[in-house]
This record gives C-alpha cells, structure tokens and sequence, in this order.
C-alpha cells in the first residue's frame, strides 16, 4: 500500500478539470541517482503522465540506460539531451518544456525521489493563477549510497519506518512527512523556493519565455522564474505533507552565484516578466 494515500477532502476541486501532466526530471551524468527516481515514478498511484529526462549534456552511457528504462515503464519516458557546455540546467529545461506539450508540469532533479502521491496531488490542487513550490527531505551521506549500491522503493516504506531513520540520522526532520497533504494559501514569497520541486501551468511559463538561460551555474535561476511570474499577477502555493528523498551529494560549485545574485537583483529591481534569454530566442 501506498506510503501515503490523499484524503478526498483534502483535495479542492481545481478549476482545470484533470489537467494533462507532464515530469520534468534534470540530470547529468548519474544514473545510479536517475534510476532510484525514475523508479520512484514507477511507483506512483496515478500513471497518466510522461516523464520527460532533461539531460544537461551527459555521455552515451545515460542515454542507453534511459532508453532500456523506457522499453518496460508504464509511462512514455523522452530523453531530451544537449551538447555539455558546462551547468546549462535552464537551457535544458526550456528545451524539455517546448517538448512537453502537457497542460501543467512539474520539475524536479535526478537526485529527487518522489513519494507515491506525488501525480496525483499534483494533478488534484493545481488551481489556474498559480504555481507550487514542494518541500524535500535530506537523507544521509550513508543511507544515500548504501541506496545507490542496492537499490530499493524507499518511498514507499511506511511512516513508522521513516520516523527510525529520523531517530539513526539518516533522514533530516520527521514534519513533513507526517503532515496531511495540503496547500498554502496564495502568497508572493520568494524565500524557501526550491527548483528541485516545483508545478506550473505551461501556458504561464510560455508566457514568460521559460528559465533566464543568462544564468550560468549553479542558483537562482528558481528564484528568478518564481520573481517574473509574481510580476505576471501569477501566485505561489506551497503543496505540504509531500517532500521529494533528495539524495545527499557533494555540494555543487557555487563560483557564479554571487554574478547570479546581482542578476535576480536586477530582475526584482526592474520587475521583468521575461527572460532575458529564453524559450522564444532559444527554441521557437
């Protein structure tokens, strides 16, 4: 049985009867990482979506591993892949968007597993003026690659299960996972927006030209496209009681961030909906 199942009263009705879904999974040369995800999309208690692999420029090795992952899944998995040219995660996610031609989409990490509920409340509270953030759970430096060397369905243990790997450490905090599945109410707040988690409209995205591809590296580019949205007239919600496993991993390289920083400054600053560089001059 399901880790967690969505209690009908939690679920408002949207105002998008059954939207189409669309995954958006980044990655670059993991694929011990990218098949616990996947899997976790295998797991998922609605199964009326495609997965969509953004690849940020990896070898062959990830394509033929995607490729025989997509002969036996219950849904369409497509490998969207560009040439490496260094951290390019906005470039690719644009790309992946154009090819998604699902009405909402969620985006997240190859380093993220989701929990089994995760289409499904998706689909249930997507609310038409409104984007979601989700939250994550960290795991363990061990956990995580005692995972990657055997893999298993972490995410569909039971909460009793994930309250002992809170008490050995291997898991961060125990909240949100023992949260009810609920959303915030409306607000415009940049703070806690994580890119490893997040649902929009793609009509919404199209109409602010996808990521700023001027962000280089790693940063801000989540809170770049969360800023042009507010400055849309488009909402944030929180979506609560459903992190995404994030796997430990080394901390990426944050040599361009402080450039990063300067630019969403003067994105806040100017109020710009569009990006300086995006889904119109890359791709249409």
């Amino acid at each position: 049985m399901p880790l967690f199942k969505v209690p009908g009263v939690l679920l408002p009705p949207n105002n998008m009867k059954n939207p189409s879904v669309s995954v958006i999974v980044s990655t670059y040369n993991n694929i011990p990482d990218l098949n616990l995800v996947i899997e976790g999309y295998r797991t998922q208690t609605d199964l009326d979506f495609t997965l969509y692999i953004a690849d940020d420029g990896s070898t062959s090795e990830t394509a033929n591993f995607i490729q025989e992952k997509a002969k036996q899944f219950p849904v369409p998995i497509k490998h969207i892949w560009h040439e490496d040219q260094g951290f390019q995660l906005s470039a690719i996610r644009n790309r992946a968007i154009v090819e998604a031609q699902s009405s909402y989409l969620i985006i997240t990490d190859g380093d993220c597993i989701p929990l089994p509920n995760m289409i499904q409340a998706h689909r249930s509270y997507a609310t038409l003026g409104c984007f979601v953030t989700g939250g994550r759970l960290l795991l363990s430096k061990k956990l995580s690659q005692t995972l990657r060397l055997q893999p298993w369905a972490i995410q569909c243990e039971s909460n009793f299960s994930f309250v002992k790997r809170v008490l050995q450490k291997d898991i961060n905090r125990i909240t949100p996972i023992i949260l009810p599945v609920f959303l915030s109410k409306p607000n415009t707040q940049l703070h806690g927006i994580r890119g490893c988690h997040l649902a929009f409209w793609r009509e919404d995205l199209m109409r602010i030209k996808g990521f700023d591809e001027i962000y280089q590296g790693w940063g801000r580019e989540d809170s770049d496209i969360a800023a042009r949205l507010f400055h849309l007239g488009v909402s944030r919600r929180n979506l609560r009681g459903l992190p995404l496993l994030h796997l430990w991993h080394e901390e990426a390289n944050r040599a361009q961030l402080n450039h990063n920083d300067q630019l969403l400054h003067e994105c806040l600053r100017d109020k710009k909906i569009n990006a300086i560089q995006g889904i119109k001059e890359s791709y249409e």
